[in-house]
């Protein structure tokens, strides 16, 4: 039989965050969405958190499920370089379900060679959490199962389709496995055969959902459809470019994205990186920007339960803050191959003061750096060379037109394109989807 499809060159375009999550990433897939025909997560779990504001509507929150699934005609696909916990993927949907978006296998399609994050995976995470050696992390398994798959001893979602008895014996031994570790830490002992019957019958929810995203990607492209990849988490959690030991378990960059969906890099246009204007700062590590004074740390971080404020969509963790950082954009910029970037929050930036710092280079031993390391031990004693611009007081979130803001925020803008040598080609001024300014 002849070769069905081949590859269409420039179809994918790609959304990524250039710091350390929660820049907004969700907000312009979202945007972005209706004019493509697949949108396509191509790493991470149930660890990330993407946040959609509907005006109108309940606010929808998003871990596995790309944000494309506010679009009804446009396919979403969790591409095989995620990390997928079924258990949690069915609570999601039924979550999306409730807030009056229908959720379908024409819809939503989960590739089959994607790891499933299992129950002792998430119990090991549990361990290491109570212990001497916390990570701070989600407890979401993310780790383990990411040890699990490059010692090629993991299960893929094809396993729980052709043999769900086997997966579920897999569960039974690997829960009873931790059951020693559990009550050295003093955490509960598993009751492993009745957890492992229960977690198959919930897992086995998602089956319908479950296909070959590789063929659909493809086949998809031949016909001239367009794609757009969705980034979770971002460059400086990347566990080969970023902040390490400070990162997560998968690849959050652009290279991330050819091997989690299985695409050339032919394939790429427009490689969109995201950036927030007041940074925050997801996990442990260094912070080179951070402001420690904690009134003004609380300004920039906003009230919890609103919808910018800065407070984990996954964890409800208060985040911290501070300014943002030019040596971080110009290492993602150059990891990634960013040939835009979007900027979120720009309403709220007067936050900072009347003058707002931003880090143009650091200093290091005496020696500066307009680029910043990836290792966490450099990065915790540079320090930041601050530019301060002028602030603005106008509300700037009815702004649709470029030219109609103030000219403190325009500067602002500028000077940003001038020290990355990237356009600015989209501002958001709020967050709701139409709160964008594009250029």
């Amino acid at each position: 039989m002849a070769f069905a499809y081949a590859a269409s060159v420039m179809s994918v375009d790609i959304v990524l965050g250039l710091q350390r999550g929660d820049e907004g990433k969700g907000r312009f897939v979202d945007l972005l969405a209706a004019r493509y025909d697949v949108v396509a997560r191509f790493n991470g779990g149930p660890n990330a958190g993407h946040t959609i504001a509907r005006e109108g509507a309940e606010t929808l929150k998003l871990h596995q499920v790309p944000s494309g699934i506010a679009h009804p005609n446009v396919v979403s696909v969790v591409g095989n370089g995620a990390l997928v916990d079924p258990l949690k993927l069915w609570a999601e949907i039924r979550d999306i379900e409730r807030g009056g978006i229908e959720v379908s296998p024409a819809s939503l399609k989960v590739s089959a060679d994607a790891h499933m994050i299992l129950p002792h995976h998430i119990s090991q995470d549990e361990i290491r959490e109570a212990g001497s050696g916390s990570q701070g992390t989600t407890k979401s398994g993310i780790p383990y199962v990411a040890r699990d798959k490059y010692e090629r001893c993991g299960l893929r979602l094809e396993q729980l389709l052709d043999d769900p008895a086997a997966v579920r014996g897999h569960v039974q031994t690997r829960l009873s496995d931790v059951n020693p570790a559990r009550k050295a830490a003093g955490l509960p002992e598993h009751n492993a055969e009745a957890e492992a019957r229960v977690w198959l019958e919930v897992a086995k929810k998602i089956i319908p959902f479950v296909t070959d995203t590789f063929t659909y990607i493809h086949e998809a492209l031949a016909k001239d459809q367009r794609l757009l990849a969705e980034g979770a988490q971002a460059t400086l959690l990347d566990i080969e470019h970023g902040m390490y030991p400070f990162v997560t378990s998968s690849h959050t960059t652009t290279g991330g994205a050819l091997n989690g969906l299985g695409i050339g890099p032919q394939q790429f246009k427009r490689v969109i990186g995201v950036a927030k204007v007041l940074k925050s700062h997801v996990g442990g590590g260094p912070f080179v920007t951070k402001e420690t004074d904690p009134i003004k740390a609380a300004t920039i971080r906003g009230q919890k339960g609103s919808v910018d404020s800065e407070y984990g969509a996954t964890t409800g963790r208060e985040r911290q803050v501070g300014y943002l950082d030019l040596p971080e954009l110009r290492r993602a910029i150059l990891v990634n191959g960013i040939t835009e970037i979007a900027l979120t929050k720009m309403d709220l930036l007067p936050r900072a003061g009347k003058t707002i710092p931003v880090a143009v280079s650091y200093t290091h031993k005496g020696h500066k750096l307009p680029v910043a390391p990836s290792s966490a031990a450099k990065l915790a004693v540079c320090k930041p060379v601050y530019k301060k611009l002028p602030a603005w007081s106008e509300d700037i979130s009815t702004i649709r037109d470029y030219k109609q803001l103030p000219k403190a925020t325009r500067q602002f803008i500028e000077f940003l394109e001038d020290q990355l040598t990237v356009p600015v080609t989209m501002i958001g001024v709020g967050p709701y989807r139409d709160q964008v300014i594009v250029r």
